[in-house]
């Protein structure tokens, strides 16, 4: 009797065969559904009542061509893009880029069940954490100048050529996320996992990933006081990619629960916050002084020397530019979008550098450029000491996907840091 993985690949072989996905729907009824449902006590959220998401049988998806694969999911984590999405609180400025109905998932560990002629570097069999960017080969168009330089997050045709609009796989509705049985995803997203990384390490390869590609985007100099503003799964993240990549810098962590300080402290914090504000972490720890103007909050005069927003609300973007001392780097890691009311006095009057960071592709400031999905399993590997996987605090059937987005869409009341269906 073969394989479980030798079954599947026979049976998707299979056209017309039907597999369970977490479908979304995104309409303006259900976006208003959800916005006012937020605002209730005991709201629909809370019960992981979505409007437009629902658990539907699917048509499997045919291979689109010899340099494809098919993969059934291990685990896939929820990612805060997904339940902003959800929430309704993305900004509607990337709305262009993503195509409905979607299935929903791009942190995702699997098993390749089947594969096209053309596939070279993974075979039916094999487990691979699947790097999600979709880039112009795979829409069938010569590859723009960012796709070239190895910087696919940046396409420019993300709304162009053989595929629906869509940045990443679970944005498009054409290529599925891992909030499904399976999936197909092209050779170029296939990064295969070497045994000393386990599934629950895998899965949040793509997510440190970003986060690692933030600090090698802007590391900090040496003897800068930094800051990281959020200890959510991105928060924690980055402050383990800057310790594994050997940076010794006295970091600050700003984080609003117990299990979060725990982690940070483990991963290598110089402190965790949990009571003190960002004003007050910069005059206690960065020698900045408070003054009162004449409305408003309080300015500062000094403070961090390095700024790492992984949070992205208009709360948090106010605190970075204001904690931020005189020549201050402020990376923006978190997805911030709209601000009703934002104040940029400080960007010049410290001559604050503020930079975006997006995804991941070749690290061109490192030796022969590799892709941030190498860097980051390399640095997993040897830092066997750092435990990633502690960060995954809640696992769920798709079955419980109710369950899964009460806890992903109100975390604080679960103490959720990395939610994750779990398919085995």
């Amino acid at each position: 009797m073969g394989s479980p993985a030798t079954i599947l690949s026979c049976r998707a072989i299979e056209r017309g065969r039907k597999v369970k996905a977490l479908q979304y729907q995104f309409s303006i009824p259900n976006y208003v559904a959800t916005r006012a449902a937020d605002k209730l006590p005991l709201g629909m959220l809370e019960r992981g009542r979505v409007p437009g998401l629902k658990l539907a049988d699917v048509v499997s998806k045919p291979l689109p061509g010899p340099d494809w694969l098919r993969v059934r999911p291990r685990l896939c984590g929820i990612c805060g893009s997904d339940t902003s999405l959800l929430h309704g609180t993305s900004s509607p400025a990337l709305s262009p880029f993503v195509s409905f109905p979607n299935v929903m998932g791009h942190e995702i560990v699997g098993e390749v069940i089947e594969t096209g002629t053309g596939v070279i570097n993974v075979r039916t069999g094999d487990r691979i954490a699947v790097m999600p960017i979709i880039n112009c080969e795979m829409r069938g168009l010569t590859p723009c100048r960012s796709c070239a330089s190895g910087d696919p997050g940046l396409c420019t045709n993300s709304a162009e050529g053989d595929l629906s609009p869509g940045l990443l796989v679970g944005f498009c509705k054409d290529l599925d996320g891992g909030w499904s049985e399976e999936l197909i995803v092209h050779q170029s997203q296939a990064f295969p996992l070497p045994d000393a990384i386990s599934d629950d390490t895998a899965v949040l390869i793509e997510p440190f990933s970003v986060a690692t590609h933030a600090v090698l985007k802007n590391p900090p100099a040496p003897g800068a006081k930094v800051l990281i503003i959020g200890a959510g799964s991105i928060g924690l993240l980055l402050l383990a990619a800057m310790r594994m990549l050997g940076y010794k810098n006295d970091v600050t962590v700003l984080a609003r629960r117990q299990i979060q300080e725990r982690l940070g402290i483990a991963y290598g914090a110089t402190r965790v916050l949990t009571k003190k504000n960002a004003v007050e972490a910069a005059i206690d720890y960065a020698g900045a002084k408070k003054y009162k103007p004449v409305v408003g909050g309080p300015t500062l005069s000094g403070g961090f020397d390095w700024v790492y927003d992984c949070v992205g609300s208009e709360k948090s973007v106010k605190d970075a530019l204001t904690v931020a001392g005189p020549h201050g780097q402020i990376t923006m890691v978190g997805c911030a979008g709209e601000m009703s009311k934002l104040d940029l006095t400080f960007v010049w009057s410290r001559e604050l550098h503020i930079a975006g960071c997006y995804v991941y592709g070749h690290e061109h400031g490192l030796d022969d450029a590799p892709h941030t999905f190498e860097v980051a399993m390399d640095l997993i590997q040897k830092h066997p000491e750092i435990h990633l996987s502690d960060m995954i605090t809640h696992r769920f059937t798709l079955d419980q996907w109710r369950e899964a987005m009460g806890v992903s869409l109100t975390r604080g009341s679960h103490g959720a840091v990395k939610v994750v269906f779990d398919y085995q």
